[in-house]
């Protein structure tokens, strides 16, 4: 059977190159016959630049992704011997305050702060402890930041903003409980010493019904028991 010529069919409607062309069309009767070779060959024929962008596109996001890893590890190897070559030198304050964004640059920081506070030096404890709480995403180390921070500020001659910083951790949820209850058991203590004896219960029952059952329970029973 004799088919009629195919011809190009224009939608004025539509762009130029949206038009359908009836020349590349198969007829049932025709795709019938047509193997599965065949099938593929016309779908890559007709699709080809739509697969091929598909393709190179995963392939920059797959270059991406493995590029942003090993970039990572070179990053993190880079601080880590910073870090190093500081502890070395004597510079880890320095260290502290070139990487106050990274988790590394906190724990020079707790260790410098660590080290002005034994030496009452509590301006610069200050300091680094503020450079520890910030660098912190750890719930724990930022803990001990924020209450050495809070205990510098009181021993500086602010006495009211250091416990004002007790007060929010030990009412901080967030943070683990054994912080909260150190917190709470200085506040006990500071609130006896006041002759507030509401306040000392209050704060020594925190303790008490923590959790996290420790060093700060045990001494505030024995604070108790001494009173």
């Amino acid at each position: 059977m004799k088919r009629p010529k195919k011809n190009k069919i224009t939608n004025p409607t539509l762009p130029e190159d949206q038009q359908a062309d009836e020349r590349h069309l198969i007829d049932a009767g025709e795709s019938a016959a047509i193997s599965i070779e065949d099938r593929i060959h016309l779908y890559w024929m007709e699709n080809k630049g739509f697969i091929t962008g598909c393709i190179a596109v995963l392939a920059l996001l797959v270059i991406g992704f493995n590029g942003m890893r090993i970039y990572a590890a070179y990053a993190g190897q880079k601080v880590q011997a910073a870090y190093a070559a500081a502890r070395a030198s004597d510079s880890l304050a320095d260290f502290a305050r070139a990487y106050s964004n990274k988790p590394l640059g906190g724990v020079a920081a707790l260790q410098v702060a660590d080290s002005a506070y034994a030496a009452a030096d509590y301006a610069t404890a200050e300091e680094f402890y503020s450079i520890a709480a910030d660098a912190f995403t750890n719930d724990l180390l930022l803990g001990r930041a924020r209450i050495g921070q809070a205990f510098a500020k009181f021993y500086q001659g602010d006495p009211e903003q250091g416990l004002a910083q007790l007060r929010a951790i030990a009412a901080d949820n967030m943070l683990p409980a054994a912080i909260r209850a150190e917190a709470a058991y200085h506040l006990a203590i500071e609130a006896d010493v006041a002759k507030d004896t509401a306040g000392f219960e209050s704060y020594a029952s925190q303790v008490n019904s923590s959790a996290s059952v420790g060093q700060w329970q045990q001494r505030m029973q024995i604070y108790q028991q001494q009173r």
